[in-house]
């Protein structure tokens, strides 16, 4: 199932480490505060786990988010997106009768 994973941390070191815990569950960085990709409900949690043991008792906030694809294909984004980024991993770029891009994965 795709997930969003979606954080607000205030330190630069703790921030460094979620997003390479991220990268090593082979999410993509989509914007500078968010990930998205494909992780079964078992590594959702494991991340889980290891993003809460690089927080500790901080005050910072990690979102993980789970998106079907059915509903991920309604998602419209607004603003800058790298097409060819993206097509690279495994989504399509498609447009709606009012130009805006959505963003649905295969």
């Amino acid at each position: 199932m795709l997930h969003w994973i979606i954080y607000d941390i205030t330190s630069n070191k703790l921030r460094s480490k979620v997003a390479n815990k991220c990268k090593n569950y082979g999410m993509i960085r989509v914007q500078k505060s968010a990930f998205l990709g494909e992780l079964t409900q078992n590594k959702a949690e494991m991340l889980s786990l290891e993003i809460h043991e690089v927080l500790g008792k901080s005050k910072d906030a990690v979102f993980i988010f789970p998106s079907c694809k059915e509903c991920f294909a309604d998602k419209i984004i607004e603003g800058y997106l790298d097409e060819e980024f993206v097509k690279k991993k495994d989504f399509l770029i498609i447009g709606d009768e009012h130009g805006k891009k959505v963003l649905d994965s295969n």
